[in-house]
């Protein structure tokens, strides 16, 4: 029985000194996956790389085809993509991208776009897929809807005077007064209300504010009482029966050229230090 046993141990002790001469390996078949499952970024985001490794393909070569899945984002109109031709070319280890060109459309508003990528094939010595094999996208619109919820609020406005800011930038106040009217509350810092109409585009999502000529803005220490008057184009100067008109759109609001005029004397002083245009960006 004793003679057995030291057989057998030394039968072990062979095959245990035999293992260590030999390196014990193994490995797994190449395979390739996406990164992430999900992207979204801004519309003006421009370039952005989806990211597709490959693992355990060391020394081995292998093509991965992918297809771009239209949704409310449509390629060649809200995006591009690179390679165009689908294929993505691996040689070893490591990381190829889809290239996506994201298409800015400002001042449009399109609402949040959607798309997806799909892994949809590969061939050669890469030819297993990994966990990840799709990816959603989404591109998000900078544009707001333009309605009461984003004209009525405090904005901040900015005067120009030839195309050079004119003093420092100061809030002001649009409020409702029914679906049609409004007042601005605080030009220039001060003064009285301002009754303006308004007029929405939805399908443009714009809107345009008038506030007819005449209104009395704020009353000056040094030149009495100051009106608004609206710049007409078509005569090349201010009158008492132009309005003063502003547009409306997801950017902002922008006041057409207009300008103050001492009362009772139209013809004569221009009060331009206040700004012949001015410009509001809403104040969140």
């Amino acid at each position: 029985m004793k003679r057995v046993i030291n057989i057998l141990v030394t039968t072990l002790c062979a095959a245990v000194l035999f293992s260590c001469t030999h390196e014990y390996s193994f490995k797994t078949n190449a395979y390739v996956l996406m990164d992430e499952t999900s992207f979204s970024v801004k519309e003006d985001a421009g370039l952005v790389l989806v990211p597709v490794s490959a693992y355990n393909s060391e020394a081995l070569t292998g093509t991965v085809y992918f297809k771009v899945i239209d949704g409310t984002a449509v390629q060649g109109t809200d995006f591009t993509v690179e390679p165009a031709d689908g294929v993505l070319h691996f040689d070893g280890n490591g990381t190829e991208y889809i290239k996506i060109n994201v298409i800015e459309h400002a001042g449009v508003l399109t609402g949040n776009l959607k798309f997806s990528i799909e892994l949809s094939a590969v061939n050669g010595e890469i030819a297993n897929f990994g966990g990840i094999t799709a990816a959603s996208f989404e591109i998000k619109d900078n544009d707001v809807v333009v309605d009461w919820d984003y004209v009525a609020g405090s904005w901040v406005a900015q005067d120009y005077d030839g195309g050079s800011p004119d003093g420092g930038n100061y809030k002001i106040t649009i409020s409702k007064k029914s679906e049609t009217t409004l007042t601005l509350s605080n030009l220039y810092g001060g003064g009285n209300d301002l009754a303006g109409t308004i007029e929405f585009d939805k399908e443009a999502n714009t809107a345009t504010i008038t506030f007819e000529a005449n209104q009395l803005v704020w009353t000056s220490s040094s030149y009495g009482a100051m009106y608004l008057l609206g710049y007409n184009f078509e005569k090349g100067g201010w009158y008492t029966n132009t309005p003063a008109v502003a547009l409306v759109t997801s950017g902002g609001i922008v006041v057409q050229k207009y300008t103050f005029l001492m009362s009772g004397d139209y013809e004569g002083y221009i009060w331009t230090s206040a700004g012949l245009t001015t410009e509001m960006t809403k104040n969140n």
